[in-house]
């Protein structure tokens, strides 16, 4: 626990105003600006990073090269764009490397969620780890909550050896998402009394079922501002989180990758691309998003499968007004313990961070308290790591909780949901 509070001290500390005040300011400045000028400052910018990774990038010169695009000249303008070439999760695997506009020395690793089954390795430096933290902020506050005022975290950053831990410097009182089942209700509702918390955040079905056991005992929070992200938030979530916390949800979009940001708007009446964040292409079953904060690991038209739903006819007057109708593709599936605790699926995804040989993974759970882990390992995998995934699984979920059967499988076994996406957890129950 001693090492968890340092950790999570020091990631608060090394992202306070002292480091991210120039990218707030320019934020705030981009949410005042209308359309027009907010699209102008893109297009200098998306020019920018573009003709930084033409001529620091072979491989990207040679896609481009391969779309008959033959000089950093012919990209004059944004809507020049679409002649650049498509990059996929399977391109950034196997070069994402040569991508690099600097030396990897330094630079920060960071990993996709994972709940479809396939992590990837991101890039960033520093400028891009404030610039997204200023987001954070400037939105937040504009919902009315200021970082620095009492916060509970569920974001699955305690495993289940652990309900709480409290970090003083953030005022910041973490939860486990691995324990909330009818008979820790009463400690976890104590917790956040005690805490008198201004904002609480946390994935969708987190959330959700720590409302269900509240609920069901009669118990009742009173905590002003709710941040959801990470997965779907289903109308049903909504109306029990809100009803058992008192509170006003503003869900949040984003992907790991840093090419799309999405927030709900003030109003709640849909999303609104967060302002000079990057540029989107919507397609009715995925989307092509460009970058515009991660000069390092610059990607340019990155495709992703999520759906996600523009508004018909919407022509905005403000940065801010809601350009999206919904978002699609980030349903979770809980496996459940013995004991009733449900696990989400993106809480399960820490689970696979720290296990390199793992190709893709996927959850089958057919009865309460018992799953099959069905593995498809890289060559280099070792019976050693698969002790270490059942030690990590007994640290999240307890595996007195929890019977695991992991099995080792071709990639041909795995199941897809109807959208042909790989989920991590496939429930029959």
């Amino acid at each position: 626990m001693i090492k968890k509070y340092v950790e999570e001290s020091l990631k608060y500390l090394l992202r306070t105003r002292l480091f991210i005040h120039k990218y707030m300011d320019e934020i705030n400045a981009m949410y005042d600006m209308t359309p027009e000028e907010l699209g102008e400052r893109n297009e200098g910018r998306f020019l920018e990073i573009f003709r930084k990774v033409y001529f620091r990038s072979e491989y990207y010169r040679r896609l481009c090269l391969a779309e008959g695009v033959k000089s950093a000249d012919e990209i004059q303008h944004l809507e020049d764009i679409i002649k650049l070439p498509i990059l996929t999760k399977d391109m950034l695997k196997a070069h994402g490397k040569e991508l690099l506009t600097r030396s990897k020395r330094g630079l920060m690793k960071n990993h996709t969620s994972g709940t479809t089954g396939t992590p990837l390795t991101v890039f960033q430096d520093w400028a891009s780890v404030w610039r997204e933290q200023a987001y954070f902020v400037c939105y937040r506050k504009r919902c009315g909550y200021n970082y620095g005022e009492p916060m509970v975290s569920l974001r699955g950053n305690l495993g289940r050896s652990d309900i709480s831990l409290k970090v003083h410097v953030s005022n910041t009182l973490f939860l486990s998402s691995y324990n909330i089942n009818e008979h820790t209700a009463i400690t976890y509702y104590q917790l956040i009394k005690q805490h008198h918390a201004k904002a609480i955040e946390g994935y969708p079905s987190s959330l959700y079922n720590l409302a269900l056991v509240l609920h069901d005992k009669g118990l009742e929070c009173h905590i002003p501002v709710a941040f959801t992200s990470s997965e779907t938030l289903h109308d049903y979530q909504r109306a029990l989180i809100e009803k058992v916390f008192n509170t006003q949800i503003y869900d949040h979009y984003g992907t790991t990758e840093r090419t799309i940001r999405l927030e709900e708007s003030f109003d709640h009446d849909g999303y609104f691309e967060d302002p000079g964040y990057g540029i989107e292409e919507y397609y009715d079953d995925y989307v092509i998003s460009t970058s515009l904060i991660n000069d390092v690991f610059p990607l340019i038209r990155y495709k992703t499968t999520d759906c996600i739903v523009p508004k018909q006819g919407c022509f905005p007057l403000h940065s801010y007004d809601a350009t999206i109708e919904s978002i699609e593709g980030r349903t979770a599936s809980n496996i459940v313990g013995k004991d009733g605790t449900r696990y989400s699926d993106a809480a399960l995804t820490f689970i696979f961070k720290d296990v390199p040989n793992v190709r893709k993974a996927q959850f089958i759970q057919n009865e309460p308290g018992k799953v099959t882990l069905n593995i498809v390992p890289d060559r280099d995998f070792k019976q050693s790591e698969q002790n270490i995934i059942l030690s990590l699984i007994d640290e999240k979920m307890g595996l007195r909780n929890i019977d695991v059967d992991i099995q080792l499988i071709n990639e041909a076994e795995l199941k897809y949901t109807k959208r042909n996406k790989l989920a991590l957890v496939i429930s029959n129950l």
